[in-house]
């Protein structure tokens, strides 16, 4: 039953995730407590509990494992982080 409506949200345009809550859902993905997802992004625990709340309530979901599971799939993958060759390059030029 939650697996339909979290599709159902999935296919709604008006909900979408924001860039905070798509890196919590990485994270999550990840296995990460809150205060480990706190202290990486540099956010306090009880931000995260919120942005974790703001997920669950758009999408109908009731735990980290949901949001894991039908979420992730879902997400933009993020933009690779640069070679440190290329740094140093454009740093040069």
């Amino acid at each position: 039953m939650v697996q339909i409506c979290a599709r159902g949200a999935l296919a709604d345009t008006h909900l979408t995730l924001t860039s905070r809550e798509q890196e919590i859902i990485r994270h999550i993905a990840a296995g990460a407590k809150n205060n480990s997802i706190a202290y990486e992004m540099g956010i306090s625990a009880n931000t995260v509990k919120t942005h974790i709340g703001n997920i669950m309530r758009k999408f109908g979901l009731h735990n980290r494992t949901q949001i894991a599971i039908l979420l992730t799939p879902h997400l933009v993958p993020p933009a690779p982080a640069p070679h440190p060759r290329a740094l140093a390059a454009r740093a040069a030029g």
